[in-house]
């Protein structure tokens, strides 16, 4: 476990104010009865994760400052990396010190990675047909957090016009990292990783000195454990969860997604105390995520539900059946987010009661329990599933995002 005991611990942690109340212990017999063990987290772990919040990307933000502070650095910054991953670092004229170690870093396989538990993690992500409005509703606690909610309120890059698109560049780094052999180098899940890992040290770079960010009280944004959150979000969580829709997947499946996405944040700069490698410690760790910090739902929270649940809704130009079929959408993702949120997390949103809507994911169980069976039991099934859903990202992505690919770059200007 990294100890990063040096750096303070911010005052939005909130672990030991929680751990010991009724909401905590409650929430604690909950994840026990699932997991069918006990979940104690200790002492030394939590504080760690405490520090963790007030941590960004060592190396790349330590490129990006150096790159910035030059006069053409800021406009060399994003080109160097893309050719450094093109290319070799050799490739670059003249590269920084900071990038040279940013690379080194990038190029060296970590001790603890598995090659075949990286590809097989990977083939059960794509099994997962409703996961990219899945994992855009899920998102939606974390807004009520102010960790998260601040650096997308100040950037804008989530809210209005921009946060169907936003989320289009999401679902274009789960598409690459998850394709077969992505992860290595020269590959398209590779690229986007360090990509996005670029674009969050560029926001690190311009919202610490921003006077809405109080660092004494927020920690860093984009913080190592709000990069661990996320790579739980994206494997721990649908893993278990998206059961109730009718997945079958096995523990050694859940596991192997774990270690996709560590590998994934690897690349990406996260570097966090401690990362689950079984399903009962991804149990532990989200009871150490439920308890780090306080939601305080607040109108750029429910701004940013709203902002991506519009997307759903029919065109304004919309008429008759379109106008129907749009409103459709709507209400039953409306439901999709109420099925997976729960009543609480689900009101603390503000977005309207779904009504009886919120039993429509019911309607997928039947169908994935039958492709999940005869993916389990014929011969060749599995195959053709991978294909037909790598098949149906890829047309996904080519209709809604404009030249079928992201920029993965920052905001021109701050929302405020």
């Amino acid at each position: 476990m990294t100890k990063f005991t040096d750096v303070p611990i911010p005052e939005c942690f909130s672990y030991h104010r929680l751990v010991d109340t009724p909401v905590a212990n409650s929430a604690k017999r909950q994840l026990e009865r699932i997991a069918k063990s006990h979940l104690d987290v200790p002492e030394d772990l939590a504080e760690a994760f405490g520090r963790a919040m007030n941590t960004g990307d060592r190396l790349g933000d330590a490129y990006i400052d150096a790159a910035f502070a030059t006069p053409t650095g800021k406009a060399r910054a994003r080109k160097d990396v893309e050719q450094a991953l093109k290319d070799g670092i050799e490739s670059v004229s003249d590269p920084s010190p900071e990038l040279v170690a940013l690379f080194e870093q990038i190029n060296t396989d970590p001790d603890w990675v598995d090659w075949a538990k990286v590809e097989h993690g990977a083939e059960v992500f794509r099994r997962y047909k409703e996961l990219y409005p899945y994992f855009g509703m899920v998102s939606f606690p974390g807004y009520a957090l102010e960790t998260i909610a601040k650096p997308l309120a100040l950037t804008g890059a989530y809210t209005g016009g921009s946060a169907f698109g936003r989320f289009l560049e999401t679902c274009r780094l789960w598409t690459d990292t998850t394709e077969p052999g992505a992860m290595r180098p020269g590959g398209a899940g590779r690229r986007s990783a360090v990509f996005v890992r670029t674009l969050h040290s560029m926001i690190r770079h311009t919202l610490l000195p921003h006077p809405e960010w109080d660092r004494g009280k927020l920690g860093v944004p984009i913080s190592q454990f709000g990069m661990f959150g996320t790579l739980l979000l994206s494997s721990f969580a649908p893993g278990q969860q998206l059961k109730l829709n009718g997945y079958r997947p096995t523990d050694y499946d859940v596991e192997a997604m774990m270690h996709h996405w560590r590998y994934v944040g690897y690349l990406m700069g996260v570097d966090s105390p401690w990362f689950p490698e079984t399903v009962t410690d991804g149990f532990r760790a989200q009871l150490l995520i439920t308890l780090v910090e306080v939601p305080s739902p607040s109108k750029d929270s429910q701004h940013l539900c709203s902002s991506f649940m519009d997307t759903f809704r029919p065109a304004d130009d919309a008429r008759g059946l379109r106008q129907f079929y749009g409103t459709l959408r709507y209400r039953t993702q409306l439901g999709h987010a109420r099925f997976y949120l729960g009543k609480d997390a689900y009101t603390a949103t503000g977005l309207p009661d779904p009504g009886w809507w919120r039993y429509a994911p019911l309607a997928r169980v039947i169908p994935n329990v039958t492709r999940e069976t005869l993916r389990r039991l014929v011969p060749g099934v599995a195959g053709r599933i991978d294909q037909t859903n790598r098949r149906a990202r890829q047309e996904f992505l080519s209709t809604h995002l404009e030249g079928g690919e992201a920029k993965f770059k920052p905001v021109d200007k701050l929302a405020r």
